[in-house]
């Protein structure tokens, strides 16, 4: 098995074209310069001056479509760092260009679009890596690890992602971003998917009128989520955008999910899911996050490209679907069923 964290790759680099150039950019850009071999070709973006500072620092052309980076670099991957309503076209091109494609959470706002997508992907054989990073955090898989068998199989999930709202305008609009829910709390659904096993059923309420004096805001101000396991285990997640100081600096960063069966409970907190595991009459466990878990998901997905072996990804596209599709589901249950159960669609 590959070693993820300093596999390198010589003479055999890869030409890396990036569409995107908001602030997920500059962390999937520093992830790839300790990378040996991973060499940023390209930048496109709309912000014309954004994309030549971005590409600047590599020596990598810059473009304002990503048509034309495409058609004019010889690329072997492309980095889909966009938000969740301006997928779909992109990733067609991709399919008939590059080998390989890592695509940011969520994936898209339409799980129609989704499925699209996937059939261009699937005819091509992209192979593609969602970037759900935490799944490569070692809080994350020694949770999967502690909570498997039938002895010690996970009961119950509680997940809450409240923090101030993100400042990009597409954020705070429901049909560019479908909510908090969505586009942010997506990352602990992911990661009680990726521990617990398939969510089936989801029901959900919204509370809206609270927050005024935004502009074009049309998202949700909070939701409350419950969920019923494949396993049969339960799980409910909290969302909403208040005031509150920096997530870096409050005790649980306004981010966590703890998970308990009979035997332990684990508490992940913050943005870097440190772990903290509880259990019998032994003194807590603990897992200080990582500081470079994007370069171990870039180390990832490149050597997943470069041995055309998927199965070193975490995050598949399909497994993008699913945890989209238990958000779609969530929403449906708050905006149009007034909190009925909503089967899971994947």
């Amino acid at each position: 098995m590959l070693d993820l964290r300093n596999n390198s790759y010589g003479d055999t680099a890869l030409n890396i074209g990036i569409v995107g150039t908001g602030w997920v950019t500059t962390k999937h850009l520093e992830a790839l310069k300790p990378i040996e071999g991973a060499r940023v070709t390209a930048i496109a973006g709309r912000n014309e001056t954004r994309a030549s500072e971005l590409a600047k620092p590599f020596g990598a052309a810059s473009y304002t479509r990503w048509e034309t980076m495409l058609a004019k670099e010889k690329l072997d991957v492309v980095f889909i760092l966009l938000p969740p309503h301006l997928h779909g076209e992109l990733e067609r091109a991709c399919s008939e260009h590059v080998k390989g494609v890592l695509i940011e959470k969520p994936i898209t706002q339409s799980l129609q679009t989704a499925m699209d997508i996937n059939g261009y992907f699937k005819k091509a054989g992209t192979i593609v890596s969602v970037a759900y990073m935490n799944r490569y955090r070692q809080s994350v898989e020694q949770a999967r690890v502690m909570l498997a068998g039938p002895e010690n199989q996970a009961i119950l999930a509680d997940g809450w992602w409240i923090t101030p709202m993100p400042p990009p305008p597409w954020w705070r609009a429901f049909d560019q971003s479908g909510g908090q829910f969505v586009e942010q709390c997506t990352h602990l659904v992911d990661v009680c998917r990726y521990v617990m096993g398939d969510i089936t059923d989801v029901s959900a309420f919204a509370a809206r009128g609270f927050i005024t004096g935004v502009p074009d805001y049309t998202v949700d101000d909070a939701m409350v989520v419950t969920a019923r396991f494949a396993s049969g285990a339960l799980g409910t997640f909290s969302t909403g955008c208040f005031p509150q100081a920096d997530h870096r600096h409050t005790p649980d960063g306004g981010v966590g999910v703890s998970l308990c069966s009979r035997q332990r409970r684990i508490l992940l907190q913050g943005w870097g899911l440190s772990a903290t595991v509880f259990g019998g009459n032994e003194a807590p466990q603990t897992v200080a996050p990582e500081p470079d878990v994007f370069t171990t998901q870039a180390r990832a997905f490149l050597a997943a490209v470069q041995t055309n072996d998927p199965s070193l990804i975490r995050s598949s596209y399909e497994d993008g679907m699913k945890t989209l599709a238990v958000t779609l589901a969530a929403t449906e249950s708050a905006r149009t069923r007034n909190g009925a159960p909503v089967k899971v669609a994947l």
